[in-house]
């Protein structure tokens, strides 16, 4: 019998071997010393699995590339019949080990985007800030338009947006220009600074 990925977990559910996923600890079924073995050599090729599906992509802006690499990685795995608990310990280990590095991996796109554009926003809101301060406030320029993006993109725009807002309210002698009637530029620089530019 072949199981797809998608219907492996609930296979494993329902023989009493998932639930604790992301712990990467052995199911009860999985305790003894053979079949814990096989559980633990599971969980290094799921890993394994995984690592090279990312390795092949190394891109945040690419997880949906990774995610289809990652699902084809899994969908070679095979269960006979009737397989003894330590095949099943083995295809447990499998998947707790691949959940544990996608759901690190997803982390770490999500921090390393987010930060980026955290930075990006302290960059333009500190010239904001010096230039409306210096000048007594700031014409609107022409409003650049967000186009879809991808994860990476997502959490860079999400962290850029917070960070400025927070980053110019809080700037010595900014404030008055995040509020009326400078709301608009404040609006409209923020937009502009923190559009996601994908590098070509």
């Amino acid at each position: 019998m072949k199981l797809n990925a998608v219907s492996l977990g609930v296979f494993l559910v329902g023989l009493c071997f998932a639930g604790e996923a992301l712990a990467v600890f052995p199911p009860a079924r999985c305790r003894q010393p053979r079949e814990r073995r096989a559980f633990d050599a599971g969980v290094r090729s799921g890993a394994s699995l995984v690592e090279s599906a990312w390795n092949a992509v190394n891109d945040c802006d690419q997880v949906e590339r990774f995610a289809d690499l990652v699902m084809n990685n899994l969908d070679s795995i095979e269960i006979p019949r009737e397989s003894s608990d330590y095949v099943l310990c083995r295809v447990a280990g499998i998947v707790q080990g691949a959940e544990e590095v996608v759901d690190h991996t997803w982390n770490r796109c999500d921090w390393e985007c987010r930060k980026e554009g955290e930075l990006m926003a302290r960059i333009g809101g500190k010239l904001y800030c010096d230039l409306s301060i210096s000048l007594g406030g700031l014409g609107l320029a022409s409003d650049i338009i967000r186009l879809p993006v991808r994860t990476c993109g997502l959490a860079f725009q999400i962290g850029c947006d917070a960070e400025f807002i927070g980053y110019t309210q809080n700037y010595p002698m900014c404030g008055t220009f995040t509020r009326d009637p400078f709301t608009p530029v404040w609006n409209q620089t923020r937009n502009n600074q923190c559009v996601y530019n994908p590098a070509p």
